[in-house]
């Protein structure tokens, strides 16, 4: 089990922050790993996510479930793994910055089946910046726009 969190600045309203981080549809479009995504009916606020992940190697499949917690937090928790992960737990929290802007946190504790731990957290770890960098761009462009 490996447990990692990062934070980034955004110059965007949390609100918008927040719209982007549930666009789950769109992630393809701009989270080079997620190759699809299937969305499953609503319950209450809550989603389930299905996403195809292209770990260089093969294409994982695993479905997450989304619930949002208030306009500043969004949590998912493992509903299927497969052969590929036993534990999915995380979350996004968003404080508003002095600026007007977003310090956005993501959290997450993972369990991958057949992986070291040691190489669990190094995955989780190195992966954090680009994940971070690739919704911090996507939301400034969307507000640029």
């Amino acid at each position: 089990m490996a447990r990692a969190s990062r934070s980034i600045e955004i110059d965007v309203p949390p609100e918008t922050f927040f719209r982007v981080v549930q666009d789950y549809a769109r992630y393809p479009e701009f989270v080079p790993e997620v190759k699809a995504v299937r969305l499953g009916a609503p319950d209450g606020d809550a989603l389930e996510v299905t996403y195809s992940l292209d770990v260089k190697l093969r294409l994982y499949e695993f479905t997450l479930r989304h619930e949002p917690r208030g306009p500043m937090r969004i949590e998912w928790q493992l509903v299927r793994g497969g052969d590929f992960m036993r534990r999915n737990l995380g979350s996004w929290t968003f404080e508003r910055t002095r600026s007007g802007g977003t310090r956005a946190t993501y959290s997450i504790d993972i369990e991958l089946a057949m992986v070291p731990q040691n190489f669990e957290k190094a995955l989780a770890e190195r992966g954090l910046p680009n994940l971070l960098s690739n919704f911090k761009a996507r939301a400034e462009q969307l507000s640029r726009t």
